[in-house]
């Protein structure tokens, strides 16, 4: 309870340090004037890409396109411009009723003004394209600003209080029991006294069950990828691959259930079944050290290749042609198909799920961002492991496969390398194994240079792709077409600078912010351990800002993917009666808010990481504050960065 008052009262601090500069802006409105402007639209992109005004200006816009057909979607204001490179007019629908007869005009006009408190609260509406214009029409679009713009001045004043209470979390009197890094403070124990949900939770028939579902799932996906409508926004595939899937990975499966999709992952289903000739039944039998019957080569794997490189890359060179894979289902398609035959192939050489441990590309993001999970899965008591001579939760019994990811329980301290197959909770004959719940973002750090890069990585990523689908700037977008525009000049020069951030300058900043530190606060610090820190610092805020790039992936996507479901193919079916439902987006006028809440929150959350980082070395609060006041400052600068990206 008293930990629940002290957050309401953070909270409390924060909203009104961001609420007093919020309030105080709206006494700066400038006086409403009549503005014409002209909007041009082209592949793939608007001109102006952004249009700021004053609140009640008059907006007398003209419109026109240098190809094919455009429009000027505006759902905020009720407006649908559909644009003709034929006529000299515009033919203006509603969006709140598309079939109504639409005014043919050559001039629209605009109160930039929104009824009741959203006149005040939205400040930022994203104006879009909704003639299928091409294979990255999704991403052609421009941003409204009207000023006084309330959600950046209340964001910026919020990120001032975060900053307060870090300083003040600093410099508190600190317990000592704050300084003993206890790893399973604030666990509960979800299973204890439940042997009902004990047994839901270690049936394999849940787990099948689930497994199926995902299994059916991929199967569509590549069935409505390969044979569907070639235009990603109405292809089911990439609808459920790069919206819905993408969405509850990122937002709602990882943050609260930490490595839950290895789970029910179809991806290593047949090669398990491969290995183990059973889904079901444990075989008895001898293999190698293990007390389970395998099939195939169960070769190891090279010790070279044990480590986050070779994953990294492969995330790496998926992420450099993630517009091809959006944009194109078909090659979505094949890619989903691939990452299902490749762990296939490779469970009949390798040992146990050598793909998953060492190759799978969604495991660079799943790994390290499960370690702010809420759930992790632990021992109960340390002593039990350390007298258990077989150690059957790591190498099997009649009762449980040997751990798939080499694992054993006794030695687990962080969720990254666990892919909660639950295995270890039907093996172990002790029942000393359990799930737990935590509170968020409860680990610190990362434990190697691999890792850290790989935590890096999926921060610089997540940056680099809310740029390149989010932002307003066509010029942008240039660089990764090579679809239809053949930019492969560009394409290269975009590859390069993706890389180099990730591989080099990111890396290189915290570096040179990891020796600055140990050089100001003079500690027993060495320069690697605070890289180490350093770089587990960015997961917290890392997370958050893909939280923040996906929200917009799934709520504008909301009717398309209703329409796709009623027609999966693009054949003219309609399953659902849903299949030429009128476009609306979900909750438009709260996207930008839902963006700076996460970028907060995510700063937030890595600034008190750091500090209970120091806190756990034994560091009195001016060390604690010399050491991580480069990293605190960098991550400060970035989430402002991110702010006004989002909001303005």
């Amino acid at each position: 309870m008293k930990v629940a008052r002290r957050h309401f009262l953070n909270l409390l601090i924060i909203f009104g340090f961001g609420l007093i500069p919020a309030v105080i802006s709206q006494f700066f409105t400038e006086k409403p004037t009549s503005r014409h402007i002209h909007i041009r639209s082209f592949r793939y992109g608007k001109d102006p890409y952004v249009i700021r005004c004053n609140r009640g200006d008059t907006l007398k816009l003209t419109f026109s396109t240098d190809d094919t057909g455009h429009s000027f979607f505006l759902e905020e204001f009720d407006i649908d411009v559909k644009i003709s490179p034929s006529i000299n007019e515009v033919s203006v629908f509603k969006t709140s009723d598309p079939t109504a007869n639409p005014i043919l005009t050559k001039e629209i006009t605009l109160i930039a003004r929104h009824p009741g408190i959203y006149n005040y609260i939205v400040s930022r509406s994203n104006y879009r394209c909704h003639v299928w214009c091409g294979p990255m029409h999704a991403f052609e679009q421009g941003k409204l600003i009207i000023l006084p713009d309330t959600l950046l001045t209340f964001s910026l004043g919020s990120l001032i209080g975060i900053l307060f209470i870090w300083l003040v979390s600093i410099f508190k009197n600190i317990n000592t029991k704050d300084r003993i890094s206890d790893e399973k403070s604030g666990y509960k124990d979800l299973l204890k006294g439940s042997g009902f949900l004990r047994g839901i939770v270690i049936s394999r028939y849940t787990q099948a069950a689930l497994t199926l579902i995902t299994m059916v799932m991929i199967y569509i996906v590549i069935l409505t990828s390969v044979f569907g409508t070639k235009v990603s926004g109405r292809n089911l595939g990439v609808l459920l691959m790069w919206a819905i899937w993408l969405f509850a990975l990122v937002a709602l499966i990882t943050p609260f259930f930490g490595r839950f999709w290895c789970t029910i992952c179809p991806l290593p289903f047949f090669g398990d079944l491969i290995q183990r000739k059973s889904f079901f039944n444990p075989l008895k039998g001898k293999t190698k050290k293990y007390n389970n019957k395998f099939s195939g080569l169960f070769l190891k794997w090279p010790e070279w290749l044990k480590n986050d490189w070779l994953r990294l890359i492969v995330f790496l060179l998926l992420a450099t042609f993630s517009t091809t894979l959006v944009a194109t289902p078909i090659v979505s398609g094949l890619a989903v198909l691939m990452l299902m035959i490749v762990p296939t192939l490779m469970s009949g050489i390798w040992e146990l799920r050598s793909f998953c441990r060492y190759v799978c590309p969604v495991s660079v993001f799943v790994g390290p961002f499960s370690r702010m999970s809420t759930l992790s899965l632990r021992n109960k008591s340390q002593e039990v492991c350390d007298q258990c001579k077989p150690q059957y939760c790591e190498n099997g019994n009649t009762r449980g496969w040997a751990c798939p990811y080499g694992l054993n329980v006794g030695k687990i301290r962080e969720n990254s390398d666990c892919g909660l197959c639950l295995e270890c909770l039907r093996s172990c004959t002790y029942n000393n194994v359990s799930l737990y719940t935590r509170p968020i973002a409860s680990e610190n750090g990362t434990r190697s240079l691999s890792e850290a890069w790989m935590t890096m990585a999926t921060f610089t990523i997540a940056i680099i792709y809310s740029i390149l689908y989010l932002g307003p700037w066509p010029v942008v977008r240039d660089y990764v077409n090579i679809l239809d525009k053949q930019n492969w000049g560009l394409f290269g020069i975009y590859s390069l600078i993706m890389w180099t951030l990730v591989l080099i300058i990111v890396p290189g900043i915290v570096y040179l912010l990891s020796l600055f530190g140990t050089r100001i606060a003079k500690t027993n610090y060495n320069v690697r351990e605070l890289f180490l820190i350093n770089a587990g610092s960015f997961l917290p805020f890392s997370l958050l800002n893909w939280i923040a790039f996906v929200i917009p992936m799934l709520f504008v996507n909301v009717t398309f993917i209703k329409q796709s479901f009623s027609d999966p193919f693009g054949w003219g079916w309609d399953f659902f009666g849903t299949a030429n439902t009128p476009w609306h987006q979900f909750l438009p006028q709260y996207i930008p808010w839902f963006q700076a809440i996460a970028v907060l929150t995510g700063l937030l959350l890595s600034l008190r990481n750091i500090r209970k980082s120091g806190i756990a070395k034994g560091l009195n609060p001016e060390q604690i504050l010399k050491i991580n006041l480069p990293m605190c400052l960098f991550l400060t600068s970035v989430a402002v960065a991110m702010l006004f990206f989002f909001t303005n």
